[in-house]
């Protein structure tokens, strides 16, 4: 990761991770009410009533404090998807179904969770990080695909795993952005079009 999106230093005393959190909470707040582009630290800092050198303390800029946002949401929606959806049951479009909606609510009922996505769009760096980010869920769902058709090849399950997330990545972020009944239906298109890969690549 760039030193200009790694932490300054990590908080290790309670009263300090307390300070942290709380940032951090502010932080994804004010995203979801203005936006990366109008998010700045002075702004974070008037808002959160936490003092800019205490912010400056753990982040070098307002992009480290968002791929922090981003990584800590990232570890609970995969540990949430893990916990509540085994891409080891079957039969898989059902289960894909299931992994697809289960993503989509646990960003949805995140505070800050759709404008940290976006947010992770908007900036090169950050993009390098979003991508390592699913580069996760890419590995996880090949190892799954493997697992339910044993003859794929790894080039097999990994060029499909990528597939299915990138084009959820890309639908998903555009459907953040229309109404909940239009959102509702891009999901429903993209879930037609991975039943049908889901087809091609399980059956052979």
């Amino acid at each position: 990761m760039p030193q200009s999106l790694s932490l300054r230093r990590a908080p290790t005393q309670a009263r300090a991770r307390k300070t942290f959190d709380s940032l951090l909470v502010a932080a994804a707040g004010l995203l979801q009410e203005v936006g990366f582009e109008a998010f700045t630290t002075n702004l974070l800092a008037a808002r959160s009533g936490i003092g800019i050198r205490a912010i400056y303390r753990y982040f070098p800029n307002k992009h480290a404090l968002v791929c922090e946002l981003a990584r800590q949401m990232a570890d609970r929606w995969h540990a949430g998807l893990a916990a509540n959806t085994s891409l080891a049951e079957a039969p898989w479009p059902e289960v894909w179904d299931r992994y697809l909606d289960a993503y989509v609510h646990a960003v949805r009922e995140t505070p800050g969770g759709i404008a940290v996505l976006h947010a992770m769009r908007a900036h090169p760096e950050l993009r390098d990080v979003d991508d390592d980010i699913n580069a996760v869920y890419i590995a996880e769902v090949a190892q799954a695909l493997r697992r339910e058709r044993p003859t794929l090849t790894r080039m097999q399950a990994r060029l499909a795993a990528t597939v299915l997330l990138k084009s959820t990545v890309a639908i998903i972020d555009a459907a953040f952005d229309e109404s909940t009944a239009n959102a509702n239906r891009m999901l429903a298109m993209l879930k037609s079009m991975h039943t049908t890969l889901l087809g091609q690549v399980l059956a052979g």
